[in-house]
């Protein structure tokens, strides 16, 4: 969520501070709800992607899994 606010900030940023950009019709555009779709989507992977290693690590004693085996 954080990188997709900065990401649309340093697009803004760059846009407004450009000599490329001066003299153009139009401003900066930001599809508010397509940041906020891929940003949930991207949130709800990450979930999806971590359920598997965070419940086979719950399972494992922790002094089972500090234990020093020679």
């Amino acid at each position: 969520m954080l990188g997709s606010l900065l990401g649309v900030l340093t697009t803004w940023l760059m846009y407004s501070n450009s000599a490329a950009f001066e003299g153009l019709e139009g401003g900066f555009p930001v599809e508010w709800a397509s940041i906020c779709g891929l940003a949930a989507a991207t949130f709800v992977a990450s979930l999806l992607a971590t359920i598997g290693p965070a419940r086979r690590a719950a399972a494992i004693r922790p002094a089972l899994a500090v234990r020093v085996t020679e």
